[in-house]
Order: C-alpha cells, then structure tokens, then sequence
C-alpha cells in the first residue's frame, strides 16, 4: 500500500527524518538521515553517507521505520530495503543539489531505495514536552557506570533537539515515534514523559533505542531496556536502564562510546 498524497507531501517537504532498523543483537536501531525523500507514492530514497550500521541491518533484514518530524507532528512509515544504486535517476537527483554536487569531499555515491509497506500514521509532537524535558530534575540513584558521558547527556537534556525512541513490535518491525519528553535521570537511566499509553504495552526488560540530533548539528544513540514506570514531581515516567551509547553523526558514525571495545 502506496502513501496517501498528505503523506508523500509531508516527506517531501519536511527536512527532519529519523530511520529505524532491526540490529543483530536484538536490538533496534535509530539514527537521523536527513536525506530521506519520497521518490514517489511507492518508494522512499536516501543517501548512503555515513550510515556503516544502518547500512548492514537493512542489507541483512530489511525492515525499516521511517519518521518525518514536523513542528507539531509526525509521521511514520514502514518500508523494506531494496538495495542501493551506484546510478540512475536517483542518484542524478541527490546529485543536483547543493549539498552534494559543491562538496569537496563527498557526494552521494550511492542511493538506498526502500518500498513502502504501510504508512502507519500520525503522532502529535508536543512542544511542551521539550520544555518539561528540560527542566525536569534528576536524581542521584548512587554510583554506577556513565553509560551516558557529559556531551551525550546535555545533549539529550535540550529543549531544541530532536529525539527517537525506538522499539521492535510483535510483528517484528521495527517502530519509532519522537521523544520530546526524554532527558536523563542519570549517566546510566533515562526518563520518557509523555508516552505512557505506549508504555503499558511494554513489558519490563524490552529492549530500546533513544537518538538525539541537535542543532550543530551532532547526534547520538543511547540503547537500553524498559525498567517500568515511576513518578517524579506528579509525572509519569517511564524509565530506562541504559546499557549502552554511540555516536551518530561525523567524524566517527556509529562509533561506541560505551562501553569501549576492547
């Protein structure tokens, strides 16, 4: 099934996306690929620069999420990788524009192309749980491991940044929806306001992904599992336990920043 004409318009037009994919270990995946396009009511395109994990779970699986990240909405598509074309019209598009044709150091060698599947729908982006994200405390739950490092932290704990959280359904697909009320407890907890109708479909130890991208712009990837709901200050939360984080975004994709391989 095809997107509907708000859908395909919506993709086109609004230059915030996220993808989501299904990792080896069980895990999923999100990271933002601003270049994603719809090519046409069937079909979805991107750039592959710098996309080394994202690149392997969809050669390997194939599923993927896609979210378009609006002002004050959402959209979410499903899609199954196809392959990537190295020419074509595509490639000639992605090519054209700026950003790739008058860079000294990269153009776009290669386009993922990804089938639609099912366009999922609408999710409200409140920007009230940006602000509520930043100014929420959080707490000293004693010493542990700083599965999060400063950098990763403050940028989680914007107002002005985009965040995902990502799950895998029971039909095996990857899902994603923004996260405007993620912000950390702790270097190693995270704290999600707003989502708790999502949340009571989710049973303690079901693994997550939460990525940020902010304005500089630099993005990151912080994996865990659901460790079930508390409240702060009359809020409901849900809480992650996080076990580790990446980097997403240059000069080093994809890189783990916690805990480091050996």
């Amino acid at each position: 099934m095809g997107l509907s004409e708000k859908a395909f318009a919506f993709l086109k037009k609004t230059p915030v996306k996220f993808v989501a994919t299904l990792g080896e270990d069980g895990y999923p995946n999100v990271v933002p690929i601003l270049s994603v396009t719809a090519w046409d009511k069937d079909t979805l395109c991107f750039v592959r620069f710098m996309v080394w994990k994202t690149r392997r779970n969809l050669e390997e699986r194939k599923k993927v999420a896609v979210s378009a990240l609006g002002l004050f909405r959402a959209l979410e598509v499903l899609a199954e990788f196809t392959g990537f074309e190295k020419s074509g019209p595509r490639l000639d598009f992605f090519n054209s524009q700026a950003m790739y044709r008058y860079n000294a150091y990269f153009g776009a060698g290669q386009v993922g192309v990804l089938k639609v599947f099912a366009e999922k729908g609408w999710s409200k982006a409140n920007p009230w749980r940006m602000l509520q994200a930043k100014i929420m405390p959080g707490m000293n739950n004693g010493h542990g491991p700083e599965v999060m490092p400063g950098a990763v932290s403050e940028k989680f704990r914007r107002a002005l940044a985009a965040k995902y959280l990502a799950w895998i359904d029971e039909q095996g697909w990857p899902r994603l929806l923004p996260s405007p009320g993620a912000f950390p407890l702790s270097p190693r907890q995270m704290g999600i306001a707003g989502m708790s109708k999502l949340f009571q479909g989710f049973a303690p130890g079901k693994p997550l992904a939460l990525s940020v991208l902010a304005t500089e712009p630099t993005a990151y990837q912080v994996k865990g599992k659901f460790a079930g709901m508390q409240s702060m200050s009359g809020i409901s939360l849900a809480v992650i336990e996080l076990e580790k984080s990446f980097s997403a975004a240059p000069p080093l994709p994809g890189e783990q920043i916690y805990p480091r391989s050996a």
